[in-house]
């Protein structure tokens, strides 16, 4: 319209550049034609007209961010008033210029609510709380009112120091003066309260404001509720609810998230798709996460669909879950995938790709990438040094181990934390250096603790080392007196060296304490359900078919000379017996369910809740080259990737 006015000849005035700097504040139009706009008004308006354009132009400038744009039209103007030192001062705040607003607010030949609110809300924004009310202070001996949008951006300062009693006299001045309590003003208090620890008195502005009103004073409610860990009456709120929008999901979400409660996160989520709400990066990050910790992964591959249906944007911590989800699952080919689709990827990203190829038993592989990171030119933080030594770790490679701990020290000044020391405690250990071990033990700024002393334990049963083993063991019964592993070890470590009086007292010593063995267990997903196994189980539905299929899984093995470890079984039966028991562990009976319930092309996988013990995994590995499958098994501490009668620990775990 305004070009064809110009084409017409009808010469424009202070109240056309008025409505089209407006328009442009609005509408984000392009700079260049914001400043062509600018140009045309200074060659043709009189400076009678600036008190008119002044302040449209100077807000212009200010939602374009170009806050010194704005200056300098503040200050061209030849004529100030109230309300373009107001938005000069706003408009500096909202750029973040809060120093410069501040001067400038000390300048003005007077002060209104609206330039001291600007002010206050951008401190409180910026995180700097105590400006903000340091700010709010002043305005008052000023002796300027605050309305409602000031009291809001002191609220959001009180929640962030904490400061209840500041917060109550607040939300007294709001009665005291009749304020209107709009739905952003009862948002605020409830979030304050919250914030501040008094999650009652924050439920009792939501019952007497909040009830009747639209879902923003429910989601600071129900945000609130999460955010002190009462999950379940946040749900309670929820249920309530009449209209669920983006910002009800993804706080409950967060709230299950954060309390551990994987699951219940999943299948809100699953929810959320169904009411067609989209997740933001934060949650989906978060979603991702909770897969990974459960080993979720149909879950996680219907986050991933998400993802590239582009329901969230992607960015670099979104393809970190994603890529980590994959390795946490065992998936090292989709995560590769996923690695090598991101257009952008910091030290986080190479930190988790380093990580999750050492707990799949990769070390090479993980040690290669380590070297293309540097390459690329990142810097290695402490977390991608815990990974670098995890992998060392995982696959006995003492000398680049020795290398990696000594390059982190001496050329990154990276000082060594408890966790880096245990990488390297236990490569040694596993290594068969137990005195080079205990000398880190000993000489380590820190004390050890029971992952340690555990790493220790271990090795001494692998290298027979009883002495040590006693050690470590006590340290670890004062460590964690009711953990069953301890006991379990030292037991075992009795039987193998034959001790057999030492290992009748360490019976005796749990029956004492009433430490139990944790029961064993091996799960294997099929057709979206999880399926779980316990030694000698027989309560499955399809028994019947296991059964035949163990005698199978028996039989070829000992056709190609497998002998059953029978040295595992402590209790006093003959060795057909033994066999018996050995062949009924949970692992193996998950193998023959998934045999004859997967397609021949699809991989099995197993997750058990303890290590894999020694026969299962020599089983294991002649099982994948005898019926020609890939079987991934997740015990507590690794993956093992068994493909072609090998494993990708090279049986080093």
């Amino acid at each position: 319209l305004y070009r064809r006015m110009r084409r017409g000849g009808v010469p424009p005035d202070a109240f056309t550049f008025h409505f089209l700097f407006k328009c442009c504040s609005r509408g984000r139009a392009h700079v260049l034609l914001c400043r062509m706009l600018h140009a045309a008004c200074f060659r043709t308006m009189l400076p009678s007209a600036v008190p008119l354009i002044a302040s449209p132009l100077i807000h212009m400038y200010a939602e374009l961010g170009l806050p010194g744009d704005a200056r300098r039209a503040f200050d061209e103007a030849s004529v100030k008033d109230a309300v373009a030192w107001t938005t000069v001062i706003s408009g500096l705040a909202k750029t973040g210029l809060l120093d410069d607003a501040r001067r400038l607010l000390a300048q003005a030949p007077a002060r209104n609510v609206v330039a001291w609110t600007g002010l206050i809300s951008a401190y409180s924004r910026a995180g700097r709380a105590a400006d903000a009310v340091d700010c709010f202070n002043r305005m008052l001996s000023d002796g300027i009112a605050p309305d409602e949008v000031t009291v809001i951006g002191v609220l959001s300062a009180c929640a962030q120091l904490k400061d209840l009693d500041f917060g109550c006299s607040l939300h007294m001045l709001v009665g005291e003066r009749r304020m209107l309590v709009s739905d952003r003003l009862v948002v605020a208090l409830i979030d304050m309260y919250a914030k501040c620890g008094n999650i009652g008195r924050a439920r009792e502005v939501f019952d007497a404001l909040g009830r009747g009103r639209g879902p923003q004073p429910w989601n600071a409610m129900i945000d609130g509720y999460c955010k002190v860990g009462h999950v379940d009456i946040a749900r309670s709120l929820f249920d309530q609810m009449e209209d669920h929008d983006i910002i009800t999901f993804n706080s409950l979400i967060t709230g299950y998230i954060h309390g551990g409660r994987l699951r219940e996160a999943l299948l809100l989520f699953t929810k959320m798709r169904r009411h067609g709400l989209r997740a933001d990066n934060f949650t989906m990050v978060g979603l991702l996460t909770a897969s990974a910790s459960l080993g979720a992964l149909p879950q996680g591959r219907a986050l991933h669909a998400c993802i590239e249906q582009r329901l969230v944007e992607r960015d670099v911590y979104l393809g970190t879950a994603l890529l980590d989800m994959y390795m946490k699952c065992g998936r090292v080919e989709e995560a590769t995938v996923a690695f090598k689709q991101m257009s952008v990827r910091d030290v986080h990203t190479w930190s988790a790709m380093i990580g999750g190829l050492a707990f799949n038993g990769m070390g090479m592989a993980a040690l290669e990438h380590f070297f293309w990171m540097k390459c690329d030119g990142f810097h290695a933080n402490s977390v991608t040094y815990i990974a670098v030594l995890t992998a060392c770790s995982h696959s006995c490679l003492l000398d680049e181990g020795r290398l990696y701990f000594d390059e982190m020290r001496l050329v990154h000044n990276i000082r060594p934390q408890i966790e880096h020391y245990g990488c390297m405690i236990d490569l040694l250990g596993r290594s068969g250096l137990l005195d080079e071990a205990m000398d880190i033990v000993r000489t380590m700024p820190m004390q050890p603790n029971a992952v340690i002393w555990g790493s220790i334990l271990s090795a001494c049963r692998v290298h027979k080392n009883v002495d040590l083993a006693r050690n470590a063991a006590n340290h670890l019964l004062k460590l964690e007196p009711a953990e069953d592993a301890v006991y379990v070890q030292m037991y075992n470590i009795y039987i193998d060296s034959r001790q057999w009086e030492d290992a009748s007292k360490i019976r005796r010593l749990m029956e004492e304490r009433g430490v139990k063995k944790t029961a064993g267990y091996s799960s294997i997903a099929v057709a979206g359900r999880v399926h779980k196994f316990i030694v000698g189980d027989r309560s499955h539905p399809r028994i019947m078919e296991i059964i035949v299929m163990m005698e199978e899984i028996r039989c070829r093995l000992k056709s190609v000379g497998y002998s059953p470890i029978t040295s595992q079984i402590t209790v006093d039966v003959d060795e057909e017996e033994k066999e018996q028991a050995l062949l009924a562990h949970s692992e193996k009976l998950a193998i023959a369910f998934g045999l004859i319930s997967l397609a021949p092309n699809l991989p099995v996988h197993i997750i058990k809740n303890l290590r894999v013990c020694e026969d299962c995994h020599s089983a294991i590995k002649l099982i994948s080259r005898l019926w020609n499958r890939e079987i991934i098994v997740r015990d507590r501490s690794r993956f093992h990737h068994f493909r072609g009668g090998a494993c990708s620990c090279n049986d080093f775990w």
